[in-house]
């Protein structure tokens, strides 16, 4: 698997990420997957996997704001964000039949599920029609875990297929205030052939 690192912060000094305000399990996630950002590029997403896997299956991780669900579409809860600006964590609770549309990422990210049963649908890239074709869907249960570099390599669409809600963590490669615009790439999906 490709690994990517996040671009150079330029003259900007990174700083060591503040624990004081921060559960003991954020503070210690945040310094795993910080740790595995400044390490070897060959072992980051493994790392960054495995931290995600640990800490989603600690129930004391998320706090009741972080595990509230919304009406209508998934729900977003930024839990911290590395003050570097390498990373932000999230946390995604998917109600009843709440989907993502089928999205690249333009920058590294992984997912662990932390509550109940996801549904991911893996697509590959056409790059005669610049659409996504499905190649197949698979239940994600509690402890799985992923890694995936910037690109197209990696086009999913995940979601709640059950009829109770779920939940998963979330790490992507931008700041805090990038992570709303800068992490997915929407994909239109190629019609299957009859």
């Amino acid at each position: 698997m490709l690994q990517a690192r996040p671009a150079p912060l330029g003259t900007r000094r990174q700083r060591a990420i503040s624990t004081s305000a921060l559960s003991y399990p954020v503070a210690l996630l945040m310094a795993e997957i910080g740790d595995a950002c400044d390490g070897p590029a060959h072992a980051m997403g493994d790392r960054i996997a495995h931290a995600l896997r640990v800490a989603a299956a600690m129930p004391e991780l998320l706090t009741p704001e972080l595990r509230a669900p919304r009406n209508g579409c998934y729900a977003r809860h930024t839990v911290a964000a590395d003050p570097a600006g390498r990373f932000t964590l999230l946390s995604i609770v998917w109600g009843a039949g709440q989907f993502s549309p089928p999205h690249a990422h333009d920058t590294w990210c992984a997912y662990a599920v932390a509550e109940n049963t996801l549904t991911e649908t893996l697509y590959g890239f056409d790059p005669r029609s610049g659409k996504a074709v499905a190649a197949g869907t698979t239940e994600r249960e509690p402890g799985y875990a992923c890694f995936a570099p910037a690109g197209l390599e990696q086009i999913h669409r995940l979601g709640n297929a059950t009829g109770v809600g779920a939940i998963s963590l979330h790490a992507y490669g931008v700041e805090g205030s990038r992570v709303g615009t800068h992490v997915n790439r929407l994909m239109d999906v190629a019609e299957r052939e009859r």
